[in-house]
């Protein structure tokens, strides 16, 4: 076992393992319990693609800046530990790489959600069911393509966890 030698490495350790699997399953939440609650059969379609907006609005917000402190904790061991530079670099990586993720695969997903979000708006309240079967088919690519990117950062955890005990 690779026991951290000093105070400050053992901090950064804890916050890098324990942050990286906080924001995995923040992330992993949203395709799990938020986007089956935004589909549920009483909520109105215009309502639900607005609420998803919501939804996007608030993570993009917050989730991003939870990220520094676990990959900078990484970072810093990737440099200050030598016995498992490779394995911290990794974590470093993996814990933020939920952020190009995003841009790279799921932005034409989301736009594609709100422009259906503004059409729905802009029509009266009794959208049509083509419109929301597939809306409900954008929410459900979302859905997948989250749970995929909330993987990045809980890899990011394991590669460190195991950089710790092996």
């Amino acid at each position: 076992m690779s026991f951290c030698p000093t105070t400050t490495q053992c901090l950064a350790q804890f916050i890098g393992i324990i942050g990286s699997a906080f924001i995995s399953g923040a992330i992993m939440s949203l395709s799990a319990l938020t986007i089956p609650a935004l589909k549920a059969p009483k909520v109105s379609t215009p309502d639900t693609a607005a609420r998803f907006r919501t939804l996007v609005f608030s993570v993009r917000r917050m989730v991003p800046f939870l990220a520094i402190l676990p990959t900078l904790s990484f970072a810093f061991l990737a440099w200050n530990a030598p016995h498992a530079k490779m394995a911290h670099s990794i974590a470093a990586v993996c814990s933020a790489g939920f952020i190009p993720y995003t841009f790279l695969f799921m932005m034409g997903t989301i736009r594609a959600i709100f422009s259906k979000a503004e059409v729905l708006e802009s029509k009266s309240r009794g959208a049509e069911s083509s419109e929301a079967e597939n809306l409900e088919v954008l929410l459900n690519r979302w859905a997948m393509m989250n749970s995929v990117r909330g993987m990045l950062p809980l890899l990011g955890a394991m590669v460190g966890l195991s950089a710790v005990l092996l």
